[in-house]
């Protein structure tokens, strides 16, 4: 007979009871997957966020590749070279900023067991990191919804995060370790918040998670810890107005808040004793963690403006192809979307919104507070340290607009829009792969059989990385008659166990040539032996040990 559910004609079989059942004529294999997704969406679900995070991940690895890497992401990769060769604790080490010791340090190691030291690397990570992001804030905007307004919530989010520019939106995004990662334990942190029960243990798996996020990178401590202990205290005390009274579930927020103020004392204290225990030196920030002079205000609050277009890829102004100015401008939908997701959370700040919510909210306020009131902010660069606005605005978007959208039927709309930036997306992907840096000189250094020298910073750890780890070029100052005590190990300046016979200096670009100055070098190293041009580059080549008569600071104790 036939059946109509599936679209198909079945046998019928009697049972032994005398009755009928339907039997399909490939015994019914074909009816059993679907329905198990019908009857448990969450397979469907993790089975739809398994096919995005591999399509994303492709897409992001390609874009990444588009951009020219430098020796700051190098840094990294050699740091977690160095773990994985039985330095855990980077003894030795002096550090930049920003140390990712625990988040995007780990990752480095994985990959590297995998790859091996190679400069692909630090594409293969900036696509995972971007991939996980994306997909997360996807998750945090769903939040409890379900149906068309929870696959709504999703796709906002993801949407605004989708396609970031293809010249600034990749340098800030998808360069390799530089605040994105950061945002994992943040929002898995988040994810924990809105899905599990008001218990103790959430509280301090809370706590542990944003410790974890803060003992890799400081802005983790204003855009979570603090954001977390602003929300939940915001919470706790308007209870006490209201009501007169803290009832039970209020402790709840009051014990998230302490566990965020706990967390950021025991984040310094770990690296604290990492540093008491032999392993790296974080130094303080570069510029202070005070207020920028009133007169920088006017200057900072622009900048701040163009580096929010830059994260959310709307930075059109400058662009020279009609593509990359039309696809900025349809990026500042995007940009509204999450402004007028942060005006409807501040709106309901105090009364309106959920736990989750007023975190983000508070994250993303203090964010952008300490990027335009702060001494880090300048154009392109600034956007780093305000990288969590794009997520947080993201998240926003998804929680607070996705429900009134469908309820105004615009889903058609959405989709198109949608559309527009898949199309940017693959746009990006097929513009043409970068060369590394200073991969022209890894290949000359490795063919004259130079394998130990001293560069400027720009050509020395992405040289190192370029070369796979066959020549090695630590990186000098002043002139080149001084270490870097940056993003570099200690023992690379060590005459008892590391041995330097050549140094390289440039003549272009303008700004590294104060690195390394040929005339300070001959005045503190003598004459060299051998002297050899190729391209922009001067290699001066030593019948001795340089590092017997370089200066290296004392920073950190090494």
């Amino acid at each position: 007979m036939p059946d109509q559910d599936w679209g198909m004609t079945v046998d019928v079989e009697l049972t032994e009871d005398g009755g009928q059942t339907a039997v399909r004529p490939d015994g019914g294999q074909r009816r059993r997957f679907p329905e198990r997704l019908r009857r448990h969406p969450r397979l469907l679900w993790t089975a739809c966020v398994l096919l995005a995070g591999f399509v994303l991940y492709w897409c992001y690895l390609r874009e990444a590749q588009t951009y020219e890497l430098n020796s700051d992401p190098a840094g990294q990769a050699l740091q977690a070279w160095a773990m994985l060769h039985g330095n855990p604790l980077l003894r030795g080490w002096w550090l930049g900023d920003v140390s990712f010791y625990t988040v995007e340090l780990p990752l480095n190691m994985i990959i590297e067991a995998v790859y091996g030291l190679r400069v692909g690397e630090i594409h293969i990570l900036a696509a995972l990191v971007y991939t996980a992001v994306v997909l997360l804030s996807a998750l945090l905007a769903r939040g409890k919804a379900r149906g068309r307004e929870g696959v709504v919530r999703a796709l906002l989010a993801a949407g605004v995060m989708l396609a970031p520019s293809l010249v600034y939106g990749t340098r800030v995004l998808m360069q390799g370790p530089d605040h994105m990662g950061t945002m994992i334990p943040i929002l898995l942190m988040l994810l924990l918040l809105d899905r599990a029960p008001e218990r103790w243990w959430v509280a301090v798996a809370a706590g542990l998670m944003l410790t974890w996020a803060q003992v890799s990178d400081p802005i983790a401590t204003y855009g979570a810890a603090l954001a977390v202990a602003v929300a939940c205290g915001v919470r706790a005390c308007s209870e006490i107005a209201v009501r007169r009274r803290l009832r039970p579930v209020r402790w709840y927020d009051v014990s998230l808040a302490a566990a965020a103020l706990v967390s950021i004392a025991l984040a310094h204290l770990i690296v604290a004793k990492i540093h008491a225990a032999g392993g790296f030196y974080f130094p303080p920030p570069k510029y202070g963690t005070g207020f920028a002079p009133l007169s920088a205000l006017p200057g900072d609050l622009r900048y701040t403006g163009y580096n929010l277009l830059i994260l959310f890829g709307a930075d059109f102004i400058g662009h020279q192809t009609g593509v990359s100015v039309t696809l900025g401008v349809l990026h500042l939908a995007g940009l509204a979307l999450g402004f007028l997701g942060l005006c409807l959370g501040l709106y309901g700040f105090f009364h309106r919104i959920d736990r989750v919510t007023q975190i983000v909210v508070a994250g993303a306020v203090i964010i952008l507070a300490a990027g335009a009131l702060g001494t880090y902010m300048s154009p392109i660069v600034g956007a780093h340290e305000i990288i969590p606005v794009l997520p947080f605005g993201a998240v926003l978007a998804g929680r607070l607009l996705g429900g009134p959208l469908v309820r105004a039927r615009l889903e058609p709309v959405l989709a198109l829009g949608l559309a527009c930036y898949l199309g940017g997306l693959a746009h990006n992907d097929v513009q043409p792969i970068a060369t590394p840096a200073h991969q022209d000189l890894a290949g000359w250094l490795e063919a004259h059989n130079l394998r130990y020298g001293l560069a400027g910073y720009w050509e020395a750890n992405i040289t190192t990385l370029d070369s796979g780890g066959a020549v090695r070029l630590a990186a000098v100052q002043d002139g080149g008659v001084s270490a870097y005590p940056y993003e570099s190990d200690s023992a690379w300046y060590n005459p008892a166990v590391s041995q330097a016979n050549f140094i390289v200096s440039v003549s272009s670009p303008a700004a590294d040539v104060p690195l390394v100055k040929p005339g300070a070098v001959r005045a503190r190293f003598g004459a060299p032996a051998r002297t050899y041009h190729f391209d922009t580059y001067t290699i001066m080549v030593y019948d001795y040990n340089l590092l017997t008569r370089l200066q290296v600071p004392s920073v950190g104790g090494f």
